[in-house]
């Protein structure tokens, strides 16, 4: 239902999937990176990542070019339209106004206990994969946007399984 009302409310122009839209934000945030970079990022397959490239380029937002020092990398950069593409969230947000704040904090709570059930079950089934992801996620993530600020939610994670 989110994506259907979120489809009617866009033009032409505008309707990007999310993971469209995903990709056009963090290279708004640090253009020029990697495809291997950004499918880390992204926590998606690089297979997954060139669909999502390809549609974008096919409309014009992004390039992708051959690294000057490794010809075996693509860098992906934003071009003009896609720098000057205004990313709309899929979410209308007022649709939550119809709870009482009380409600929005349990609301909250409940989706941050799925998500750390989540999470767990990834550790448990394989610890030393998902510590190896979400070290290399988190140091790309610093040494590529040089602020600690995205790293907000991997601190959570690493905060509340360091309590375990």
């Amino acid at each position: 239902m989110f994506e259907q009302k979120s489809k009617m409310n866009q033009s032409e122009m505008n309707n990007l999937s999310r993971g469209q839209g995903r990709v056009l934000a963090i290279l708004k945030r640090k253009d020029n990176i990697s495809t291997k970079n950004l499918a880390v990022i992204l926590g998606i397959s690089i297979s997954a990542l060139n669909s999502l490239l390809t549609k974008l380029e096919k409309n014009g937002f992004v390039i992708k070019e051959q690294s000057d020092e490794d010809k075996r990398i693509l860098l992906v950069k934003l071009t003009e339209k896609g720098r000057n593409h205004v990313l709309k969230p899929s979410i209308d947000y007022n649709l939550f106004d119809c709870l009482e704040d009380s409600q929005k904090q349990v609301f909250n709570s409940c989706l941050n206990s799925i998500i750390n059930e989540m999470l767990d079950d990834l550790k448990r089934n394989n610890p030393e994969k998902f510590d190896e992801i979400s070290k290399k996620r988190n140091q790309l993530i610093k040494d590529l946007f040089d602020d600690d600020s995205s790293n907000f939610w991997y601190s959570v994670i690493e905060s509340k399984n360091n309590e375990k």
